[in-house]
């Protein structure tokens, strides 16, 4: 039972707007005229669509906030974060419906919280790109701070990971393009970060498209008249914090968004976090959270490898490693699209053209084991045919990593071991070397990467392969001679 009688109800809904006086009367006439009851009118007012079940329970709880922000009156709560929490609500004039963020009470008073809030609604109300969330409009006066925004009917990539468990490839693509777009346009268009990239960030609407909700926290670090605006210092995501503390990247680092644009990709994909998921701060600070992540061929060794290189360069943890801005990133994602459209899912399909089951034994039958350089410096390949001569090893010269899925398409058996010289193709040779390793044609043929001693913090970004060695120079004669050994006769094979 209510604790309020039918003409006490009646006045509470007056008082607080929710129901006009006209509707009132229209439920008057359907009820019980000898014992009107308070129960009886609110359902009459939730059957006729005028009152929600939400409407209902604060008028219930004696609450006389809550039901309307500005013109917007609350239907329901949608969802609820750290600072704010968001209602779907209509506009009580023209009925259109919006969601509505409103700062949480506690922080109501707290002009920093205030500032900050404010400044993210009008820097997001400037963007206009189809995979944002637009913001229509932002308020704030006495404790009330909201901000009015398109309402998209699809759910959270979060909630959609609950029911799929795994997404497929395409549609991973799909979410990486759509996400990275809006990076791209924001970043150009108003050198706006998005600074808290993650699952429920991104929301993917009924037709499949995915839009990027709450650029909350990159707003800590605009200018404003060549004077630097800091809002809640201390409140930006403690992942991307870490990430550049554990990356030597700079604070504010653009590139992060990538990296985490990467996380949610591969989350989609594996169907679990690249990470321990853990509330405890300390945890999320260390550093090894980064350096340890799983490769995600490792996890889902059926992922297309044009997917996979894509991640794994994304979530590269040296930042000058990783794609260097969306567009950069956009440009492969577009054409892994293509490539996975064409029916390829990867350059494994091509790979897999001449590979037979008796692979391995025609292998065997080699009169001589044969080593691939690829180097594009002419003198240090030299040097290394001589050497492989002498240790009567066949080589052969390639001169762009590129190059190499294409040789193995057309000859499976072309080399046994590959070397990749990174102090003559730099990044490019660590690259090569991780995505050669995905090609599942080739996986048991083994790869040895060479670095610079300038480079030997790049060892950090190496996939880890059972047969997949990195040496560090200098590298002694003998060292790369038991490298290939052990790689080209066998001992490297996984058990």
């Amino acid at each position: 039972m209510l604790g309020y009688s039918y003409d006490e109800m009646v006045q509470r809904t007056l008082a607080v707007g929710i129901l006009t006086r006209e509707q009132i009367n229209n439920i008057w006439n359907g009820m019980n005229k000898n014992q009107p009851t308070a129960e009886q009118m609110l359902q009459l007012a939730l059957r006729k669509g005028w009152l929600t079940s939400y409407q209902i329970d604060r008028l219930a709880g004696g609450e006389d906030f809550g039901f309307f922000f500005g013109p917007y009156k609350a239907l329901y709560m949608a969802g609820a974060g750290t600072f704010a929490r968001v209602f779907r609500a209509a506009h009580k004039d023209s009925g259109s419906v919006v969601a509505v963020k409103v700062l949480r009470a506690r922080f109501s008073d707290n002009p920093a919280f205030i500032g900050h809030f404010i400044n993210e609604g009008k820097l997001v109300s400037e963007l206009q790109h189809p995979n944002i969330v637009p913001v229509f409009d932002v308020a704030s006066g006495g404790r009330l701070h909201y901000m009015a925004m398109e309402f998209v009917e699809g759910q959270t990539l979060r909630d959609f990971l609950k029911i799929r468990k795994q997404v497929d490839a395409k549609t991973v693509v799909q979410i990486g393009i759509d996400a990275c777009s809006a990076l791209d346009y924001a970043l150009r268009q108003k050198k706006l970060p998005h600074r808290d990239l993650k699952l429920s960030n991104v929301i993917l609407s009924s037709t499949g498209q995915a839009k990027l909700v709450d650029f909350g926290l990159a707003s800590i670090a605009q200018k404003k008249e060549g004077q630097e605006v800091l809002f809640l210092k201390n409140q930006q995501s403690v992942d991307y914090i870490a990430l550049e503390k554990a990356s030597g990247a700079p604070r504010m680092d653009d590139r992060s968004d990538l990296y985490f644009l990467g996380t949610i990709m591969y989350h989609l994909v594996c169907g679990v976090s690249p990470f321990e998921e853990t509330k405890d701060k300390a945890k999320r600070m260390d550093r090894s959270r980064y350096l340890n992540v799983r490769a995600v061929q490792n996890v889902v060794p059926e992922v297309p490898a044009v997917l996979a290189s894509l991640i794994n360069r994304a979530m590269t943890v040296h930042p000058d490693q990783r794609y260097q801005s969306p567009m950069e990133m956009l440009a492969d994602l577009k054409s892994a699209k293509i490539r996975l459209e064409a029916g390829g899912e990867t350059l494994v399909s091509s790979l897999r053209i001449g590979m037979s089951a008796d692979r391995e034994e025609r292998v065997k039958n080699l009169d001589r084991k044969t080593v691939m350089l690829v180097d594009n410096n002419e003198q240090t390949r030299q040097s290394m045919e001589t050497l492989l001569e002498r240790l009567q090893y066949n080589s052969l010269a390639v001169n762009d990593p590129k190059k190499v899925p294409d040789i193995f398409a057309d000859d499976d058996t072309a080399a046994q071991c590959i070397v990749f010289n990174a102090q003559s193709l730099g990044i490019r040779a660590v690259r090569a070397f991780n995505d050669f390793a995905q090609y599942r044609g080739l996986r048991d043929i083994g790869a040895i990467l060479i670095l610079d001693g300038g480079q030997s913090d790049w060892a950090d970004d190496v996939i880890p392969q059972y047969n997949r060695v990195v040496l560090t120079m200098p590298v002694k004669v003998k060292e790369l001679r038991n490298a290939m050994k052990w790689l080209t006769e066998g001992a490297g094979k996984a058990e």
